[in-house]
């Protein structure tokens, strides 16, 4: 094993990059573990990565990482943080979810960024313990893992396991991997070196309140949006949502109509349909099902007004959603990334339409 200068074990943290991971999260990731170690001015930690075949991986730009090994070569790892963007749940196979429970069973520390908590949970290693995931992703996860207790917040850190939403959050749970590791002083040493405002705690949101509400806070529009968000599956009526946030109907109304320029039932028709395109992108739920985890009375409902609002039918954008078509609906996939790669990732492709 390598030693720093003062005798204490090299800390080796590895990464499973599975197809369609983000690599912005994962460069955030690589480089502040890599500047800790410049920091403290010795090795501290490794941060080998993996694949599941030991075949280049492809983010979700199109660009390619070429992993050190295969899930296959690697025994054991102490800490395994899995990273999975788009798609997760088609790349998990026995071989993966065999792999990290052997991992948990040996006493690994088990991680996730963005949606790699799919991972986790699918072998049974979330049971009883709360993980952040991106916030997107949290209807389809808790669709797919009722047993599992997803988060919307920056990151998680719980007896052996850890996880974040992914992006800038990332980076705010390796400052505290580094700083449970190695201490306050070199958590912010890189911090400062990544020159990053401050390190955020765990609990803080991943969005502003409801998308950043234009004007002034209001605690009942932000309460009204939560309840719509929780009741997917079955819509609170005007007049119930309107109760349990303490308003009339036409109080209700009347905010809503200031404040978004809908109704309460055009807010909940929207939000709806964003929650199907999400579990569209995300996972692989039947159109059926989609309709009934997000309150249409039937598949056929669901695909009138899901073209209305984004000018396809659902399996029209399930089939198309892939390539140049992504930029119509999430133009900020496209990442087009320049960097060295003098900090030991080994390039082997580039951005899809560059």
């Amino acid at each position: 094993m390598d030693r720093p200068d003062d005798g204490a074990p090299v800390e080796e943290i590895g990464f499973l990059l599975l197809p369609q991971f983000p690599i912005y999260a994962t460069i955030l990731a690589l480089e502040a573990l890599r500047i800790a170690n410049q920091c403290a001015g010795r090795r501290l930690f490794r941060t080998p990565l993996f694949s599941v075949d030991g075949k280049p991986v492809r983010a979700t730009n199109g660009m390619e990482l070429r992993p050190d090994r295969g899930i296959g070569e690697v025994p054991f790892c102490p800490t395994v943080v899995v990273v999975a963007g788009n798609e997760p749940l088609p790349h998990l196979g026995r071989a993966v979810l065999g792999w990290l429970r052997r991992l948990d069973r040996h006493g690994a520390a088990l991680g996730a960024i963005d949606t790699g908590a799919f991972a986790l949970a699918r072998a049974g290693l979330l049971d009883g313990h709360k993980v952040a995931v991106h916030w997107e992703a949290i209807p389809l996860f808790r669709e797919h893992f009722p047993e599992a207790e997803p988060v919307e917040q920056l990151w998680t850190f719980e007896r052996n396991r850890l996880g974040c939403a992914g992006g800038i959050a990332t980076l705010d749970l390796m400052l505290e991997l580094v700083r449970r590791r190695a201490g306050a002083a070199l958590a912010e040493a890189v911090r400062s070196w990544l020159v990053h405002e401050r390190a955020r705690a765990a609990v803080e949101p991943q969005r502003p309140p409801h998308l950043a509400l234009p004007g002034p806070t209001d605690r009942r529009l932000e309460a009204a949006i939560a309840l719509v968000e929780r009741h997917l599956d079955q819509p609170l009526r005007p007049r119930e949502l309107a109760r349990r946030v303490g308003l009339s109907v036409r109080q209700l109304e009347r905010l809503t109509k200031a404040r978004l320029g809908e109704t309460p039932g055009e807010l909940s028709l929207r939000l709806r349909l964003l929650a199907a395109r999400n579990h569209l992108f995300y996972g692989d739920l039947s159109i059926q099902e989609i309709a009934v985890a997000t309150g249409f009375s039937s598949p056929s409902v669901l695909s009138r007004c899901f073209k209305a609002r984004f000018g396809l039918s659902p399996r029209e954008f399930r089939r198309q959603f892939s390539g140049d078509r992504l930029d119509r609906f999430r133009p900020e996939i496209r990442q087009e990334l320049a960097f060295s790669s003098d900090a030991g990732v080994r390039i082997t492709g580039g951005s899809r339409g560059s």
